[in-house]
């Protein structure tokens, strides 16, 4: 394999560029590093799952790529073919600018046919691998980076290796959701939360927030919303409009140009409708002065619901979950739930999510706050809710303290 040969901290590795056919048919997964084959068989149990399937579905995609993944090797007696001597017939004098240590640094290596190699990191990407190339993938000619490192199998070896394991795996970042907004292009969310933002005179800046938090500062007078809240909105509207329990489809797969127009017209239009049912929404959507609405409807008053971020996901999971036990379209659920209240200060949300003494918004109390607008449009009640309601007002043995009436829809 062509190799650059480097030092970091006490491991000597090789960066080589491997075919994806050798990575499916020479690499294992990371079973050698355990004495127990029980530990073994659960790591390869683990791994050939769903995420590999949706790694070997990306694989089919003409805009697959990887980055370098990790492997060790023991056995089969490497070997290292430095490339030197080099010249230049007409400027030998730049030869002398490259370091020594870069020189040394350029070659091939061989592995030879009884080496045995390993994935250390990566080995989700080497499952899918192995599943795309077993199904036919054109992939198996794709030429992909991994680093090498040499692993020896005594206890202090086994050791080493188990460490780079952990330190690589714990200490990966996961992408965070402001950067999955701004740049994701198979996201159905984040693709749509930006054709809105950028494209869309009711949505653009200021009336929604381009910030990472999907909490509104406190100072701003002008959004409806964020666009981190968008995002949220959007997953809980897609998953209704595909009908899948899990976002993973929607997260990984992007749709034809189409299908991603659909979405679109499916998001504006749960949001004109929600403009129809409560005014304020559309009055901060289509106002010139977006301050001129938003400042009498959020505040240390407590406010509209809808104008704040937990309230707006509450009110699109309630307004699904109507649709789908209707069987009506989104927006007719909307109309139906005009009549909820929308007062943050008054019941239900006081002392649920509204906190009165601090006047700030409680997330601990989101999930009772949707049990109880459930229970108001219709959609059952379980067993305790009064008796939940009762304990987070902080009165469990007021009888005084009643479910909140029904919307009669």
């Amino acid at each position: 394999m062509p190799a650059l040969r480097g030092t970091f901290g006490d491991w000597t590795y090789y960066s080589c560029l491997m075919p994806m056919r050798d990575l499916a048919t020479r690499v294992n997964y990371a079973d050698d590093i355990h004495e127990s084959k029980a530990l073994s068989e659960l790591i390869q149990r683990t791994l050939e799952g769903k995420r590999a399937d949706h790694i070997a579905a990306y694989l089919n995609t003409p805009e697959r790529f990887f980055n370098a993944l990790v492997l060790a090797t023991y056995g089969g007696n490497p070997e290292w073919y430095e490339v030197g001597n080099f010249k230049s017939s007409t400027q030998a004098d730049i030869l002398a600018e490259v370091a020594e240590e870069a020189m040394d640094a350029l070659g091939f290596l061989r592995l030879g046919a009884k080496a045995k190699i390993f994935a250390v990191d990566g080995q989700h990407r080497l499952a899918g691998i192995r599943a795309a190339i077993a199904s036919g993938s054109e992939a198996e000619n794709d030429v992909v980076s991994v680093l090498l490192v040499g692993h020896k199998t005594n206890k202090t070896g086994l050791q080493r290796t188990r460490r780079l394991f952990t330190t690589l795996n714990k200490t990966a970042v996961p992408v965070r959701k402001k950067d999955i907004i701004a740049l994701d292009e198979d996201d159905v969310m984040a693709i749509t939360a930006r054709r809105l933002v950028e494209s869309n005179d009711d949505f653009r800046d200021p009336r929604i927030a381009v910030i990472g938090s999907p909490n509104i500062p406190v100072g701003n007078k002008t959004c409806l919303t964020t666009i981190t809240n968008l995002y949220d909105v959007l997953k809980v509207l897609f998953l209704h409009k595909s009908g899948n329990r899990s976002d993973r489809n929607l997260r990984f797969n992007r749709p034809s140009d189409d299908r991603l127009d659909e979405y679109y017209l499916f998001a504006t239009g749960f949001f004109e409708a929600l403009g129809k049912a409560f005014p304020p929404v559309k009055g901060v959507m289509k106002n010139q002065d977006p301050e001129a609405v938003t400042s009498t409807q959020r505040g240390p008053h407590g406010g509209h619901l809808l104008f704040r971020p937990i309230g707006l996901e509450l009110f699109a999971r309630l307004a699904t979950s109507l649709a789908k036990a209707r069987a009506i379209e989104l927006d007719q659920a909307v109309a139906l739930l005009k009549g909820t209240p929308v007062d943050l200060a008054g019941a239900p949300y006081a002392g649920v999510i509204w906190d009165t003494g601090r006047n700030t918004i409680k997330t601990t109390g989101k999930s009772l706050a949707l049990d109880l607008l459930r229970h108001m449009a219709g959609l059952g009640a379980r067993a305790d809710l009064l008796a939940e309601y009762r304990r987070t007002l902080g009165s469990p043995n007021d009888q005084t303290i009643q479910l909140p009436a029904t919307l009669g829809i």
